[in-house]
Parts: C-alpha cells; structure tokens; sequence
C-alpha cells in the first residue's frame, strides 16, 4: 500500500479575534500568534492606522523570537506603524530561548508613527550590537505610554532598557528596572535620542559603558526630560557618565529629575549630566556619591554653555582634579539659586559650586544667588565656592 504524504500543518492564525478598529481590535493570545504578527511587519505589513491588543499573558521561554519589524541604514527598513495596546498584559522571557547566534535585539525591531501602551515584559535577556532596546529597537516619530520592562539589556552602540536609538517621540510613564551594558550611547531607559520628550519616567538598576553612559538616556541631542526619577542606580563608564544624561546638547531641558544612587568615570561625570554644551537643568536633585578621575560635579561634570537653576545636591563628590558641588569644570552658561550641602574632596581645583572656572571672551557666564554648605577640601587651589579661575 503506497504511504501518503504527511499533512503539512496549518500556518498560525494570526489573531484570535477583531477587525482591527479602535472598538474591536485585532488580539493576541498566543506565542504563535505573536510570533506570527511579527513574521507579516516583517513581511511588509505595516498595521498603519490598525489596531492590535494583547488578550493574555504570553511566556516566549521557548520561542526564538525575531522582532517585530527591523531597521537597516541601507533604507531597507520594515516598521509596525500601528497602535499596539499591552492591556496590562505580561509578556515573560524575551530572549531567554534564543540561539545566542541569532540574539533578539528588542520587542519590535522598529517602529515609525507607531503608539505602543500597556506593555509589560518581564526578565527580558536582550543580546545585540546596535539599536538594541528591551522593548524598541529603533523608532522614529512614535509613542511609548505605560511601559514596564526589567531584565537585562546588552550591546555595543545605542542601548537602552526601553529603546535603542529613538528620532522624535515621546516616552510616558515608563519603567526599566535592570541591567544594561554597551560601550556608545548606553541609558537606563534609551541609548541615543534626537528631538525626544521624556516625562514621568522611572529608572532603577546598574548601567554600564564606555562613552555616553547615563541612568536614563546615554546621549541626547535636544528634547526634554520632565519629572524623572532614577533611584539606587549605580551608573559606570569612562567618558560623559551622567545620573541621568552622558551627554547632554543642543539645548536639551532636564527639569524636576531626582537620582539617587552613584556614577562613577573617569571624565565629564555628573549627578545629573556628565558633560553640557548647550541646554538647561532645573528644579533637580542629586543625592548618593559621585567619583571622576576630572571634571566631576553633583549636577554636572564639564559645563560648557547654557543653563542651572534651583537644583540642590546633597552627594557627596570625589576625584583628582576640577571637582564641584554643582559643577567640576565650567566654561560658560548660568547658574542661579543652586544650592551644594555635599562634601567634596580630591586633589586640585576643588569647589563647593564649582572645581574650575574657565572664563572665555567668547562665552557669557553668570554665578548668582548660588550658595554651598559642604565640607571641601583639596591638596591645591580649593575654595568654598570656586576651586580655580583660569582665562
């Protein structure tokens, strides 16, 4: 008797109900559905203007998960441009199961004019190179609203907790607890951002890198952080380290942003922004310790032009040389009503405000209403106030 041919299974449905409108949206159930709604973004569907809602918890222990959509600076680039609702929903392991060969770099690989809510993932073991997030990859002009991720994040350039590198956005009401560790543009909550409004957001855990490293964003060119909390973290790199900015330019805002915890490089470290060149730090608070080999400062390590005002630091600074209650090295800008209650001790050019004052024809400064009640003491050129004076 001839033996037939064994049936091929049935490709995965893709959702388990919904026409994909706001009132009835299409919904995941399953790690084969899901596994499956990444395989069609990658396929060239976008889910523009579409609707998609998770309708259960999901463990991928056991999935080799590729993201969702990819991003390629060849311009070959596959987003999800849709609306993306978590539901409160939990998703659990993402990337415990990979070949590490082949690792999952994020949720989605890339989003464009995308809104995702509501996402929960849990114990999270992302392994990339660049662009790599526990939730985003890479995305331009999109929305994250009531995230959640913990775990641990690794990589080489642009890595975040939440996203890798984002152009234009918005992050709101977002939470990475963890590990994250890169060598470029490594942050708590996002790698590298252009033009990104970051508000309400929380971060808690251990960054590490080498350039660019900070608690919640590692480099940020313009944008805003509003009302940010990043507490017991513990931030290590070599250059541009920041509780909250490595690097900070092109007239970025940081407002109302409390850390607690400790950062430690080697130069340009700061409680807030490790190095400044343009752009202003107001209403924000610093407290734990802060230790640079140069430039090191409660607020900020190297500031170059722009603005601090109403911040308070209570951490306690350490280091060689240019070391400041608020700042260790600055060139430029304004400060006013900022208040030092920290101790700061090292070697030269140490200050309760600020270690060193370089004063330039071509840069505008102005120091008032700044007072510092630490203890400072340095082996050379130390003050209350102003630790060195240089033209």
């Amino acid at each position: 008797m001839r033996q037939g041919r064994a049936a091929t299974p049935a490709p995965p449905r893709i959702f388990a109900s919904g026409a994909g409108t706001q009132r009835s949206p299409h919904v995941i159930q399953t790690a084969a559905q899901l596994s499956a709604f990444a395989a069609s973004v990658n396929n060239g569907e976008t889910y523009a203007g579409r609707h998609i809602r998770l309708g259960s918890n999901i463990d991928l222990r056991s999935v080799h998960w590729i993201p969702i959509g990819f991003y390629s600076d060849g311009g070959d680039t596959r987003p999800f441009r849709g609306f993306f609702d978590g539901a409160g929903f939990t998703i659990y392991n993402l990337g415990v199961g990979n070949d590490v060969r082949r690792p999952a770099s994020a949720f989605f690989g890339a989003l464009d004019g995308a809104t995702v809510q509501g996402v929960c993932l849990q114990f999270v073991n992302i392994v990339g190179e660049s662009n790599v997030g526990g939730l985003v990859g890479f995305m331009t002009g999109s929305t994250l609203r009531n995230i959640r991720v913990s775990g641990a994040v690794r990589g080489q350039f642009a890595v975040g907790g939440i996203v890798g590198s984002a152009l234009r956005g918005f992050l709101e009401n977002c939470y990475f607890s963890g590990s994250v560790a890169g060598e470029n543009g490594v942050g708590g909550l996002a790698g590298a951002v252009d033009r990104v409004s970051i508000r309400s957001c929380r971060a808690a855990g251990h960054v590490d890198g080498t350039t660019d490293v900070g608690g919640f964003v590692g480099g940020a060119l313009d944008g805003m952080i509003i009302n940010g909390v990043a507490s017991t973290v513990v931030v290590n790199g070599e250059r541009n380290v920041g509780g909250f900015v490595g690097n900070l330019v092109d007239s970025g805002r940081i407002e109302g942003a409390t850390f607690s915890g400790q950062v430690r490089g080697n130069s340009n470290v700061g409680g807030i922004v490790g190095r400044m060149t343009t752009g202003a730090i107001v209403r924000s608070s610093v407290s734990g310790s802060i230790g640079g080999r140069a430039q090191a400062g409660g607020i900020i390590g190297e500031f170059i032009d722009g603005e601090i005002r109403r911040c308070v630091s209570t951490a306690s600074v350490s280091g060689i040389v240019n070391l400041g209650g608020i700042v260790g090295r600055m060139s430029g800008g304004i400060m006013r009503d900022n208040v030092n209650q920290g101790t700061i001790s090292g070697g030269e050019a140490v200050g309760g405000l600020v270690g060193r004052f370089s004063s330039e024809e071509s840069m505008s400064f102005a120091l008032e209403s700044n007072r510092s009640t630490g203890h400072t003491s340095g082996h050379f050129r130390s003050g209350s106030k102003v630790g060195a004076h240089t033209q």
